[in-house]
């Protein structure tokens, strides 16, 4: 296998995830992983994800004593920072009324690196989940132009913020809107990102969801590894992040079919 280790994976600790810890573990040694990475949501700075950043904390710190291959990681999702700042001030996401600009908003993380290491957390994957540019631009209908130009801005700020270890799930797009070509994606953008990753001593993901989708295209899939491969000839190294959410399947044979086809090979 290509893929030996695993540094995306969400246990039951996640809002969205169902994975009990142990269930992970056991099969991450049945599939032969040298190492696992719990990366527990942390999108938001209120109570609740930060609770919940606590119980991945303290249950990965407990499972390692059985399973010390597992390591403490976290998923960080860019906010707008006037949300971050109603919710330092109140405690809660309620309440707040995203005011008018007319510029995009800036970008924040919900953990500072203090926080961070002071939790143990070994390492963080800054992914781009939604827009956080304009008021209410999650509910927005999807725009293409608009939507990459977003993207790219906050890749940009995950590629140079020092919390971040790991670019999760480059161009990653919920609506799977420029996953029949990934060339609608201007090609400076793609470097640019990558030309940040490097400079800044960065890891980028190969995420198995861009090779499962059932919303992507074939070309999208080979488009995409080669991408991978491209930055990984920059010199930039590529993790593996299956991003499993419930039953912690094995997806690495169907990726490495699109990875082995981009160049890739055993010791990559």
């Amino acid at each position: 296998m290509i893929i030996k280790s695993d540094w995306h994976i969400h246990s039951e600790y996640s809002y969205d995830a169902e994975n009990p810890l142990e269930l992970i573990a056991e099969r991450a040694t049945e599939q032969g992983l040298c190492r696992i990475g719990i990366t527990d949501h942390a999108n938001f700075n209120d109570e609740k994800f930060l609770g919940d950043l606590h119980a991945s904390v303290k249950g990965v710190k407990e499972m390692q004593k059985k399973y010390p291959f597992m390591v403490l990681g976290v998923e960080l999702t860019p906010i707008e920072r006037p949300e971050f700042d109603h919710i330092a001030i109140t405690g809660t996401r309620e309440g707040y009324e995203p005011p008018a600009s007319d510029k995009p908003y800036d970008i924040e993380l919900a953990c500072s690196k203090e926080e961070l290491v002071n939790l143990g957390v070994r390492y963080a994957i800054g992914a781009s989940h939604w827009r956080v540019d304009s008021p209410n631009a999650k509910k927005l209908e999807p725009d293409l132009d608009a939507c990459i130009k977003e993207w790219y801005r906050q890749q940009m700020f995950l590629a140079a913020d020092e919390r971040v270890t790991i670019l999760g799930h480059p161009w990653y797009n919920g609506k799977g809107i420029w996953y029949e070509d990934f060339d609608v994606i201007p090609r400076s953008m793609k470097l640019d990102i990558a030309n940040e990753l490097k400079r800044n001593g960065k890891y980028v993901e190969c995420n198995s969801h861009f090779f499962l989708t059932p919303k992507a295209t074939d070309k999208f899939r080979r488009q995409y590894a080669e991408y991978l491969r491209e930055m990984f000839e920059m010199g930039i190294p590529v993790t593996y992040g299956s991003d499993s959410h419930k039953n912690y399947p094995d997806a690495r044979e169907k990726v490495e079919v699109w990875l082995r086809e981009a160049g890739f090979t055993e010791g990559d």
